[in-house]
């Protein structure tokens, strides 16, 4: 009995000088080389996704453009070619990424609690796994100019040349000689570009009372329901291509641009210009003389301002028995087209937020 008493008096100074095991949490930017058998995380960060889509729309005058306001009234037809642009849309969004500067090395030994802590704190996006990255493709397709299609094919519903039939006696040298058959000539005399711009306006103005008969009825046989609609659609379609004839065409399409930012932490106000763009000429580099700048503006709201006034209790490079996780705050977001503001909006951003502590309990 005696001697069991001094066995166990022997050992418990050698077990309280064992005790627990520690995890420890070291910045892999801090160590020499990656210890075995431990864990690696990363707190996340944002980049801010800008989508922007414009349209382009192309203009080309119509071949009796000159005509419009004599013959139909119509006032102000474009007489040259041109180009505009406007932007139709913008959006902003966050994307999540890990932090490059915060890699965190988890020396853990026997815990086995360390996998499910970073199970909870990984779902709830306050830390990533080295393998979670969201790939994203900064690429923006460029655009040349529209190809030129042959744009006016119905130019009138008549011929293009008026047929004259003329009478000729037959001559022989200088004198003409009278006989019983007179000689036929046909001769063909294009029209001018005048006399075709009247022949569509006169077609115009006859499409428009035919259509206004027939929606009041003045036809013996009346179209109904279905066949009423598709001959005033048809209608409509014959008087706008005729019209074009005097007034032009517009074609357009939509291009879309994609810029990202990454936020920089420490920072209360970040102004920063993303590109350039013109209503005549599009988009350009941000660092062009060309266009009006679109500018990136972030401000951080600082609602984690009072977790920073608290005092962090253990200092680095190493950290124990726990996980170190970022919290975001908010931050508003505004995007300039030169003076005017075209969006705004809040989102969060990791890297205005605070670090702080979660602790483990080691047993």
């Amino acid at each position: 009995m005696k001697k069991n008493i001094l066995l166990l008096v022997t050992c418990l100074p050698i077990a309280a000088c064992i005790g627990p095991e520690k995890i420890i949490v070291t910045n892999v930017h801090d160590l020499a080389a990656l210890p075995p058998d431990s864990y690696i995380y990363s707190v996340p960060r944002n980049r801010i996704m800008i989508n922007i889509s414009a349209v382009r729309h192309y203009s080309v005058p119509g071949p009796y453009h000159e005509y419009a306001e004599e013959l139909l009234s119509i006032q102000g037809a474009p007489s040259l070619s041109a180009t505009d642009w406007e932007i139709c849309s913008i959006d902003v969004m966050p994307v999540n990424e890990p932090d490059p500067e915060y890699y965190f090395s988890i020396q853990a030994g026997s815990s086995s609690s360390v996998p499910g802590k970073l199970l909870e704190l990984t779902s709830s996006g306050l830390v990533m796994k080295p393998d979670e990255f969201n790939p994203f493709l900064d690429y923006s397709t460029g655009y040349d100019d529209l190809p030129e299609p042959l744009h006016f094919t119905d130019l009138s519903v008549k011929r293009n040349f008026e047929d004259e039939t003329s009478v000729k006696p037959e001559s022989k040298g200088s004198l003409s000689v009278p006989i019983d058959m007179p000689m036929i000539k046909h001769t063909d005399e294009f029209k001018s570009t005048e006399q075709k711009a009247v022949e569509a306006a006169n077609f115009i103005v006859k499409i428009r009372k035919r259509r206004f008969k027939l929606l009041a009825g003045q036809y013996e046989v009346f179209p109904e329901e279905q066949a009423l609609e598709t001959s005033v659609r048809e209608m409509n379609a014959l008087e706008k291509e005729y019209l074009s004839l005097f007034i032009g065409k517009v074609y357009s399409d939509t291009l879309h641009r994609t810029y990202f930012y990454t936020p920089v932490s420490g920072k209360e106000i970040e102004q920063n210009v993303f590109c350039r763009f013109s209503d005549e000429t599009g988009f350009y580099d941000p660092m062009s003389a060309s266009g009006q700048p679109l500018i990136l503006e972030l401000k951080n709201l600082q609602f984690t301002e009072g977790l920073k006034q608290l005092q962090f209790p253990y200092a680095g490079p190493r950290y124990e028995n726990m996980i170190l996780y970022r919290i975001p705050d908010n931050a508003s977001i505004r995007i300039f087209y030169g003076s005017s503001i075209i969006l705004e909006a809040e989102m969060k951003i990791f890297q205005y937020g605070v670090f702080v502590p979660y602790h483990l309990q080691v047993k």
